[in-house]
């Protein structure tokens, strides 16, 4: 069950890390269905939040294909946490708040960047 309030980290455990391929599937299918299209899972950190809660932080990347079939992302418009043992959804950014972080970086003159293929 995911809350509506974003966690407070207290401890970062570890700054950069992979996850798996099934995690990966798992969270691009969630930010589809939860969503929509266009974000992608990326720079996972292992982090311990309030209540000695471990979870996987994952920032959520605007991304699309671009004419020359090229993945193009944004930058960065929210995050998402992940229960480290149950690998439920703690919390993830609305959809209204993911929107207008596009449309801030938009405004500010942000260009789309290419992104490597696979997890990143």
């Amino acid at each position: 069950m995911s809350s509506t309030e974003r966690p407070k980290i207290v401890k970062v455990l570890q700054e950069k890390g992979e996850i798996n391929d099934e995690l990966d599937y798992a969270l691009m299918n969630y930010l589809i269905q939860n969503r929509g299209a266009g974000y992608t899972a990326c720079q996972p950190q292992l982090v311990e939040l309030e209540n000695n809660i471990k979870a996987i932080k994952v920032n959520i990347d605007n991304t699309f294909v671009n004419n020359a079939n090229q993945l193009m992302g944004l930058g960065i418009v929210g995050t998402l946490f992940v229960d480290y043992n149950s690998l439920s959804v703690i919390y993830c950014t609305p959809k209204a708040e993911l929107e207008q972080n596009i449309e801030k970086l938009k405004n500010a003159g942000i260009k789309p960047q290419p992104r490597p293929k696979g997890k990143y």
